[in-house]
């Protein structure tokens, strides 16, 4: 009995010496969520100390609104109380001085406002609780529940960024201060960028705009002090004040950061507007419109203005198996892939706020082009053909184009091909046949318009034998492809 009471004893002493070892702050498991903390995540729950706050007036509710953030921890967790208040939002700029903070994880009930995360230039990832009514959070990036805006960017996240294709909105200076962001592509489901969006990104050196993108907000790539360029879709009918521009450098005079231009689809309200703010060449450089699919690098261009200015479109591309298609092809080839391209009208469904994507033909020729072949790909043997269920028809290019491209008034499947066998004499492209493209092929060689092409092909090009590739060399080959000579 004796020794029973001891270890009783024993244990309320015990338990009495652990409420002061683990205070609040510090590393404790049990009450940190399960799905967030590991011993090498370093994670601790912010002390109530650190933190200022107003509270809701009358204190009914009991609600705090935290202003400001003094502790030194790297990693943390938002106490959901403080003094008895509900921590219930974040001001901004709650952690602008906090150089060491790396990591914030948001307990259910907690929301943030617009420029929260602001000005933390140690920051890599905001994390959410899984059960969190309102955000969710993917590879440290804070996003709305739904994904369908993308609320905060962490400021030392560095490199490239794709926006996740189900964004339809970039929030209030949701990437405001990202210093080591340099490069961002969109999809073209986005149709708003908020106010300051890009605020003093100074790291960011290209960013691809969607092409469906309505609103460009206030100084939303102000500060973008290393942009070389920018494209303003067709599609833009809002563009804030200042929003591809700098501060005011002088009383009347703004700063601008675009060395290259600022590129606008003529007759567009992105051309008219920016034109209007009393930019001229070289900052303004008129471009014809163009519809591009992220993922492929497919792109579709209205160079003679046939499509109606008024109207959206979307490009949609799909791959599709090579097997389906190699048995139309005609002539040989190395590598091939394939896709199913169309064209999309966008319109809001009449009495609803969603709209509605219908394919459109277009009246006149576009220009297709695939910037997606593999770099050590040699893109001037590429031929593209337009496949049906039962033919496939080539499409004429350039031999001395910078990129595999071609003129088609009918979208559907394409397929592109590739060679590397230049066995055969005059058959400069490799694909087994001699054909007037290889005499054409060789004038452009002849006239110094091809760069990117190799020996090989220099040597099946010189079918005179003589020193270099000329005019006779393209003039056997083409005599060669009709027949005459063998």
């Amino acid at each position: 009995m004796k020794n029973k009471k001891l270890t009783a004893l024993f244990l309320v002493i015990t338990v009495f010496i652990l409420s002061f070892v683990i205070p609040t702050g510090v590393n404790a498991q049990e009450q940190i969520p399960q799905e967030v903390y590991t011993e090498s995540d370093g994670y601790v729950i912010a002390a109530e100390k650190d933190f200022e706050y107003i509270a809701t007036p009358k204190n009914n509710p009991k609600w705090a609104l935290i202003t400001k953030y003094n502790g030194t921890d790297t990693k943390i967790i938002l106490p959901e109380k403080i003094d008895g208040y509900t921590v219930k939002t974040l001001s901004t700029y709650v952690f602008k001085e906090c150089t060491k903070l790396t990591h914030v994880y948001l307990p259910m009930g907690v929301n943030v406002s617009g420029q929260t995360f602001a000005e933390c230039r140690s920051l890599e990832a905001i994390e959410v609780a899984p059960d969190h009514e309102s955000y969710v959070s993917e590879n440290g990036v804070l996003y709305n529940y739904d994904k369908t805006t993308l609320l905060a960017y962490p400021n030392a996240l560095e490199g490239e960024f794709t926006i996740p294709e189900t964004v339809l909105t970039i929030g209030g200076y949701a990437f405001s201060g990202a210093y080591r962001l340099t490069k961002v592509n969109m999809y073209n489901t986005l149709s708003a960028i908020s106010e300051g969006a890009f605020l003093e990104c100074d790291g960011l050196e290209y960013i691809k705009l969607s092409d469906c993108l309505k609103v460009l907000g206030k100084k939303a790539l102000a500060g973008c002090d290393s942009l070389r360029e920018i494209h303003l879709p067709a599609s833009l009918s809002i563009i804030g004040e200042d929003a591809v521009l700098g501060e005011l450098s002088s009383k009347d005079e703004k700063q601008y950061y675009f060395t290259d231009g600022i590129y606008c689809v003529n007759k567009s309200y992105a051309y008219d507007y920016v034109y209007k703010l009393g930019i001229r060449a070289p900052y303004l450089i008129k471009e014809d419109r163009t519809f591009t699919d992220l993922d492929s690098g497919i792109s579709l261009i209205d160079v003679r203005g046939i499509l109606p200015m008024d109207k959206d479109f979307l490009i949609k591309v799909t791959p599709v198996a090579p097997d389906s298609v190699k048995a139309l092809l005609p002539v040989r080839y190395n590598d091939i892939l394939s896709y199913d391209v169309s064209l999309l009208l966008k319109e809001e469904a009449s009495g609803e706020e969603e709209t509605t994507e219908t394919e459109y033909t277009p009246s006149a020729s576009l220009i297709i082009t695939f910037n997606n072949l593999p770099r050590d790909t040699i893109i001037t043997t590429a031929k593209i053909y337009r496949t049906t269920d039962t033919k496939a028809f080539e499409l004429l290019r350039s031999p001395h184009t910078p990129f595999v491209a071609a003129q088609t008034k009918k979208l559907g499947t394409f397929t592109i091909i590739n060679n590397n066998d230049f066995s055969k004499k005059g058959d400069i492209d490799g694909d087994g046949l001699v054909t007037s493209y290889d005499a054409r092929f060789a004038l452009c060689i002849a006239a110094g318009l091809v760069t990117d092409i190799t020996d090989a092909q220099l040597l099946t090009a010189n079918v005179d034998g003589t020193d270099g590739v000329d005019t006779s060399d393209a003039s056997t080959i083409l005599r060669y492809a009709a027949g005459i000579i063998n």
